[in-house]
Formats: structure tokens, C-alpha cells, sequence
């Protein structure tokens, strides 16, 4: 995931849980889970935690996270 002021950071997250308009992300060796939500069909997954606000695009991704699958969602770029 690509956080939008620091574009050159990327957050590397496991997928908790998924489906068509929200993505449940953990973040690895914390306890922190955050939800990102998209607005319509082909947007970007949006949310924030921590003061930093994160963006992610599935088709930018190598793999399609899958309804309660944990994956881990590689560094993405900037959609």
C-alpha cells in the first residue's frame, strides 16, 4: 500500500479480510488492523491510520486478495 504523502514508504500488510468495497489489512509484528474502503467499482482502497492516509489499487497488485484469505498485499504503487 502506497501512503499518499510518502509515496517512496510503502506499508506491507497481511489481508485479513476482503470483499468487492473494503479490505480489513493487519499490519505485521503490531496488533494494528485498519479498514480501507473504495467508493465505486474500479477505485482505489482508501483509509487511514495513524495520522497517515493509505492508498491501494487491486490491478496494481500481482495477486487479488480473496474474502477471508490472509495474504500478504506486496508493495504497491501509487494509483
Amino acid at each position: 500500500m502506497t501512503d499518499v504523502d510518502r509515496p517512496r514508504e510503502p506499508l506491507e500488510v497481511e489481508v485479513v479480510e476482503s470483499n468487492a468495497r473494503t479490505i480489513i489489512v493487519a499490519v505485521p509484528g503490531t496488533i494494528m488492523e485498519f479498514a480501507l474502503r473504495r467508493s465505486q467499482d474500479g477505485a482505489s482502497f482508501e483509509g487511514a491510520i495513524g495520522g497517515r492516509y493509505f492508498r491501494f489499487h487491486p490491478s496494481t497488485s500481482t495477486s487479488r486478495a480473496n474474502a477471508g484469505a490472509a495474504k500478504k498485499v506486496r508493495k504497491v504503487a501509487a494509483a
